[in-house]
């Protein structure tokens, strides 16, 4: 996995677990003051760049699953052998 991945990973991964120790309508009282500044600032910047990766890959994995455009790909098994 690349450093970009992996900080992307990473920053899911710590995001989640934030979400999951504060329910957000405590994390209000609960975060403080520059957290919070620091969030509003720059969450719409964020939120657009995720929202637009999530719409590309949600379009991607909405299309139906399509054979493979080659044969060979096909293959399973191998030669009987006795």
């Amino acid at each position: 996995m690349d450093d970009v991945s992996q900080k992307f990973s990473d920053a899911i991964a710590e995001l989640e677990a934030v979400a999951d120790a504060v329910p957000n309508d405590e994390a209000k009282a609960t975060l403080d003051v520059d957290t919070l500044q620091v969030f509003w600032r720059n969450w719409p910047h964020i939120s657009s760049w995720a929202g637009a990766l999530w719409r590309q890959l949600d379009e991607e994995m909405a299309a139906p699953a399509r054979p493979p455009s080659e044969p060979d790909l096909d293959e399973v098994g191998g030669e009987g052998g006795g």
